[in-house]
């Protein structure tokens, strides 16, 4: 997966390690976890940030992170802890980071737009059936 300290090597970032529960659709058994990160990402001087979520394999999940993106940056607004990071502005861009997609790059871009975000893909291992 490429790193994103790497991309960004002298931003400010702040993070929180969240999972989804991937349920069976016949006994509604939790059958096993998928872990993921997000990550603000603070633009030096402009009182901006991009929001980075690191998954090493996403698939049909894709779905539910516009809005968990948008319920993380709320819980940084009201984390007194974080000052700094609360008063920065969403750029609505957000960086993909993941070792497989399991689902089309254009799929989860039109996803996205619909939430007014722009996706960066930072793919390491692609598909080779994409």
């Amino acid at each position: 997966m490429t790193k994103m300290g790497n991309d960004f090597p002298n931003s400010p970032r702040v993070h929180a390690d969240w999972e989804f529960a991937l349920v069976a659709k016949s006994s509604k058994k939790v059958q096993n976890t998928k872990k993921f990160r997000l990550v603000a990402i603070a633009l030096s001087n402009e009182h901006k940030a991009h929001v980075g979520i690191i998954i090493p394999e996403l698939s049909s999940e894709y779905v539910e992170l516009p809005s968990l993106v948008y319920k993380f940056l709320s819980q940084l607004e009201h984390d007194n802890t974080m000052s700094s990071m609360s008063k920065l502005e969403f750029t609505g861009t957000v960086y993909l980071y993941t070792d497989k997609l399991l689902v089309s790059e254009d799929s989860i871009k039109k996803h996205f737009e619909k939430d007014n975000m722009l996706v960066q893909f930072k793919v390491e291992k692609q598909n080779p059936f994409m």
